[in-house]
């Protein structure tokens, strides 16, 4: 019987209903792991403010990886994720990734308005065009959410933002194994072909302006 590697997981969000939902597809089966090949992956959970846990820098310490779960982009929910994101040690030896966590079927994502911080949907076939605020009135340029995320956080090309379909699991698994694509422990990423889907609901709607 070949050797099982265990690999720890630090999964960081600002919800802990939101980490707990990243990890679902693995909990149905056997909870807070998951094995792949001959690696048994486990997960280990902190939500909140990390400077108010004094178990974090243990948690650090024992950590193979560490994902960052995130689902909204509004203004309140970015400075939570910061404060998850800065409280990180500036040199880490392990992977680091955000995880976008999105539910199958939905085509907008909520951020809000980089002047007045107006929580607004946006519709992903509009990523490139310039909207405009319906309270503000001020114009801006629609980013996707991974490039909004990475320009708030200013990410190094180092840390990756991987879309993940809620509840699906080889979505999930193929997310974890780009996560740990920089440890050699052996995992392969499904050949799978997924398409990143998107979020329907609805706060305010964007004008899109098409000239």
């Amino acid at each position: 019987m070949p050797e099982i590697n265990t690999i720890n997981i630090l999964t960081l969000s600002i919800y802990r209903e939101l980490a707990e939902a990243f990890i679902e597809p693995v909990a149905v089966e056997q909870k807070d792991e998951l094995i792949i090949g001959n690696t048994r992956i486990v997960f280990d959970i902190i939500a909140g403010d990390p400077s108010q846990d004094p178990t974090f820098e243990e948690h650090i310490a024992k950590a193979d990886a560490i994902a960052i779960v995130v689902r909204f982009l509004d203004v309140l929910s970015l400075d939570k994720i910061k404060m998850i994101y800065r409280h990180l040690p500036n040199e880490l030896s392990v992977p680091v990734a955000l995880f976008l966590l999105r539910d199958k079927g939905e085509v907008d994502f909520k951020i809000s308005c980089p002047s007045c911080g107006q929580k607004l949907w946006l519709r992903d076939i509009d990523l490139g065009k310039r909207g405009r605020c319906p309270n503000c009135k001020k114009p801006f340029v629609i980013l996707s959410q991974p490039d909004h995320l990475k320009s708030q956080l200013m990410l190094p090309e180092s840390v990756p933002i991987i879309k993940l379909v809620r509840t699906e699991t080889e979505s999930f698994r193929l997310g974890i194994a780009q996560l740990l694509d920089a440890m050699s422990v052996g995992i392969k990423p499904s050949t799978a072909n997924l398409t990143a889907e998107a979020l329907k609901n609805a706060t305010v709607r964007v004008q899109v302006q098409d000239s």
